[in-house]
């Protein structure tokens, strides 16, 4: 089975598993052609609620695993970027207009995120500070817990991969909207490469939709860190 089998996706959302959404479904358009590729499930603002309430859960036990288990799953992350290229490079082709050296740019670079997001699960975890007392001075870091990514339609793979792979490396869980002119190629398959790369149900979903959508990833009381790309104006309609 393909990594993009539409059997799998095909008019679904990713709440702690592929299922409907409750804003029903929207076609994938084939800018060249005018097309329709096929068609992916739309999120409702109940949906983004629940998702973020099941990513607050989720990423308690995520952020206690141990760092080499988080480093693991990057790592797989980045060799099914490797080993789907032509795959995924077919549907930036082809939903998002992109030339194919473009398409295979957004692959290899979505590949090298997760290699070097894997990384940081290992690395020091605070500092210890200089000071006049005549006691320990140190800073900690640790997860802020959800991290909410809106990503745009020109490198749409790119553009959410780059936050979305340090965000679980660092032990956060993560809610994803991609462009709706994107949403394959940007979301879908996004979920699918962390899906098979074995990223534990609930910290990883894919709310497509339009400004119901990103207003309610960025409201929701759970989200700590928003990670947007987009103009001013952007955010009234996308």
């Amino acid at each position: 089975m393909s990594l993009l089998d539409s059997a799998l996706w095909e008019g679904k959302i990713y709440l702690n598993g592929w299922r409907a959404g409750g804003g029903g479904t929207a076609p994938s358009m084939e800018p060249a052609t005018g097309g329709q590729l096929g068609s992916y499930g739309v999120a409702s603002v109940a949906d983004v609620r629940e998702a973020a309430t099941a990513a607050a859960k989720a990423q308690k036990e995520w952020a206690a695993r141990n760092p080499e288990d988080r480093a693991a799953v990057l790592r797989r992350a980045g060799q099914l970027w490797e080993e789907h290229a032509a795959e995924v490079q077919d549907w930036i082709v082809r939903e998002s207009g992109g030339i194919p050296p473009k398409a295979g740019l957004e692959t290899h670079i979505a590949a090298n995120e997760c290699y070097d997001a894997s990384a940081l699960p290992s690395l020091p975890a605070g500092d210890v500070l200089t000071s006049n007392e005549n006691r320990w001075s140190f800073a900690r870091r640790r997860p802020v817990g959800v991290v909410s990514v809106i990503a745009p339609f020109n490198f749409p793979l790119i553009l959410s991969i780059r936050a979305v792979a340090p965000a679980l490396a660092l032990g956060n869980a993560v809610l994803l909207k991609p462009d709706p002119r994107t949403a394959v190629c940007g979301g879908v398959t996004v979920m699918r490469i962390f899906e098979e790369a074995g990223l534990p149900p609930g910290l990883l979903s894919l709310l497509p939709g339009g400004a119901d959508i990103g207003a309610a990833v960025v409201e929701a009381p759970e989200v700590r860190v928003i990670a947007f790309t987009g103009s001013t104006a952007v955010p009234e309609d996308r």
